[in-house]
């Protein structure tokens, strides 16, 4: 608050009940909720120079899909040997963080996608740390390269976090559409089942028109398709998803169907398909 009074404001000004203290000696506009890009907005004010926001904090801001979690604290990284930072709501980390490390995101310092990806494996499991690169490497708006990506992983100064990086880069595609599709394909990959082609273009003869499968097996002719709730609540996307499942049946595909339900029993969803696959002639 010291900035505030400098600038000319009063303590009753500042103890106003239409400021909030979402960190100790911050105060901004109270809202009904405070948003993340808010909060970061409010802290970055009290970051030392070189310091970015790293880790969860960083992967929320750049878009990347992460699990449900807890942790609500603003991470920030500070360069080696700073300290890090210590205060309320805040998860501070001291780290070697060289200048390409760091980019800027609506005038917020961030650690880059590549940076903020490797931080992610400390924090995430394989799969999840698998889906958050997925996204950054779709093929229709990709935000890096998995070369980009994998020579990050070169620099990383942690070695803790490498091999679990590297074990995912492995496993990454630039055609996963979603998080769900990503943590599926990944747990069949691992299972020793094969590994289904995501977004797999297929040209229908009969309809005249090429589809993208969520999941193929094209040599069994099987699709796992994910369905949002959006499917079931847009009366249109389900009629789409009704012709679309006639038109590939008519060509001899099977679509199995999944839902988040089944994002909590991967191994239950792992055993239908294996069934589902040596129906259709795959004998392992």
């Amino acid at each position: 608050m010291a900035d505030a009074y400098e600038h000319g404001f009063t303590r009753a000004q500042m103890r106003n009940r239409a400021l909030v203290a979402p960190f100790h000696g911050i105060r901004v506009l109270a809202t009904p909720s405070l948003t993340l890009e808010l909060a970061c907005r409010a802290i970055a004010t009290r970051m030392p120079p070189g310091a970015a926001l790293s880790h969860r904090t960083a992967a929320l801001l750049h878009g990347m899909p992460l699990p449900l979690s807890s942790d609500a604290a603003i991470h920030v990284t500070v360069p080696s040997p700073g300290r890090a930072l210590r205060r309320r709501g805040v998860r501070g980390h001291s780290a070697v963080l060289d200048a390409g490390d760091v980019t800027t995101l609506g005038g917020l310092p961030i650690t880059t996608v590549e940076r903020t990806w490797c931080d992610l494996a400390a924090m995430l499991n394989l799969p999840d740390l698998v889906a958050a690169a997925d996204f950054l490497l779709w093929h229709e708006a990709p935000r890096t390269t998995a070369a980009q990506l994998a020579s990050a992983v070169d620099r990383y100064p942690a070695r803790a976090g490498r091999r679990m990086q590297r074990r995912a880069l492995a496993l990454t595609s630039d055609h996963s559409r979603s998080r769900p599709e990503s943590l599926v394909r990944v747990d069949l990959a691992l299972s020793g089942l094969p590994t289904p082609l995501a977004n797999h273009e297929v040209f229908l003869p009969l309809a005249r028109r090429t589809v993208y499968l969520d999941l193929a097996f094209p040599e069994q002719k099987l699709e796992l398709e994910y369905h949002g709730d959006q499917h079931r609540t847009d009366i249109r996307q389900w009629r789409t998803d009704v012709r679309r499942a006639n038109d590939i049946g008519d060509e001899g595909w099977q679509t199995l169907q999944f839902t988040g339900d089944d994002l909590a029993d991967l191994p239950g969803l792992r055993r239908r398909v294996e069934r589902r696959l040596r129906m259709l002639g795959w004998d392992g």
